[in-house]
C-alpha cells in the first residue's frame, strides 16, 4: 500500500513565503481540492503561467523573468521531493557524483536544492554550492539545514563537477552558456548534464530541439567528452582547451539536418538521427 500524498497545506506550513506565494498556492489548493498535482497537472500549471505573463519563446526579456520567479516553481520544486521517479532519477545522480569523490561541485541551475542537499548528506567532504540568482528563500532554509550546502548566484573559481539538469532547454542558446559553465570545470572534470529537448511543457523552447539527437556529438566537438549514461543524463570529460567555433559548426548541421528529418515519418526520424550522428 502506498503512502498517500501530502497535501500542498503541509508541504508549505512551514516554509518561508514571498507575498506572491501564498494567494496562487491557496488557489491551487482548492482547485486539487488540497492534494499535490500530479506531473501532468505540473505542466499544465506551467504552460497557464506562461500564457498568463504572455510569455514568447523568441523573446527572453522580463515577462520570462517573472514566469521563473513565478511561485509554479515553488511547487514543482516540492513536487519533485513527492514523486518517485524524479527522486530515483537524482538518487543515480547522487550515487554518481559520490563516486567522482570530489571536493567541490556545483549543480547550475538547481532551483529548489534538492539534488544538491542529496549530495551534501551523501557527500559530507564536499562543498556542495547551488547556483541560482534569484533563489526562493524557502530553497535557502532547506539548504541551511545541510551544513556544505549553500546558494550562489554564480560559479566562481573551479569545480571537480559540475551538473545542469533541465536546464540548456530553457535557453536561448544552450552552446553559449555550457561553455560559459564548463570554464569553471577543472581539467578532466566532470560535466553532468541531462535534457529534455521536447515540446513537454511551452518554457522548453523550439529552437533547442534539433539538440535531442545532436547534443552529444556537439559538446565533443567543444571538447567535452561523451561518457556514460546516468538516469537520463550523459557524464561528460572536459578534456581541454574548449573550442565554442567547433561546436557551432556541429550546430548549424544539427538545425538543417533535423528540419529534413522533421518532413520524414516519425517511425524513421529516431533510426536515421541515430544513423547520422553516429557516424
Amino acid at each position: 500500500m502506498t503512502n498517500p500524498q501530502p497535501k500542498i497545506v503541509e508541504l508549505v506550513a512551514n516554509l518561508p513565503l514571498i507575498d506572491k506565494d501564498g494567494p496562487w498556492l491557496e488557489a491551487i489548493s482548492n482547485r486539487y481540492n488540497n492534494h499535490y498535482p500530479t506531473l501532468e497537472e505540473i505542466w499544465q500549471l506551467m504552460d497557464e503561467v506562461w500564457d498568463d505573463l504572455g510569455c514568447d519563446s523568441q523573446v527572453m526579456d522580463e515577462r520570462v523573468t517573472a514566469f521563473y520567479q513565478h511561485p509554479v516553481w515553488l511547487l514543482n520544486g516540492l513536487f519533485i521531493e513527492q514523486h518517485d521517479l524524479s527522486l530515483e532519477n537524482r538518487r543515480n545522480f547522487v550515487s554518481w557524483v559520490a563516486a567522482q569523490n570530489p571536493k567541490r561541485v556545483a549543480d547550475y541551475g538547481g532551483g529548489y536544492g534538492t539534488l544538491a542537499r542529496m549530495i551534501g548528506v551523501t557527500c559530507p567532504g564536499a562543498e556542495v554550492e547551488v547556483i541560482e540568482p534569484h533563489p526562493h528563500p524557502a530553497a535557502i532554509k532547506c539548504a541551511a539545514a545541510t551544513e556544505n550546502v549553500r546558494y550562489q548566484t554564480e560559479l566562481t573559481g573551479e569545480y571537480d563537477v559540475l551538473i545542469a539538469t533541465d536546464v540548456f532547454e530553457h535557453v536561448l542558446d544552450p552552446l553559449s552558456l555550457v561553455e560559459a559553465t564548463a570554464h569553471h570545470l577543472r581539467l578532466n572534470g566532470r560535466y553532468l548534464i541531462a535534457n529534455c529537448f521536447w515540446p513537454v511543457i511551452k518554457c522548453h523552447l523550439p529552437q533547442t530541439f534539433h539538440f535531442r539527437y545532436s547534443w552529444d556529438s556537439t559538446l565533443a566537438a567543444m571538447g567535452l567528452s561523451p561518457q556514460e549514461r546516468v538516469a537520463y543524463g550523459r557524464a561528460f570529460n572536459r578534456q581541454g582547451d574548449l573550442v565554442v567555433e567547433s561546436a557551432r559548426v556541429t550546430e548549424r548541421r544539427s538545425q538543417l539536418i533535423f528540419l529534413w528529418l522533421e518532413r520524414l515519418p516519425k517511425r524513421l526520424r529516431h533510426r536515421l538521427a541515430r544513423a547520422i550522428w553516429s557516424s
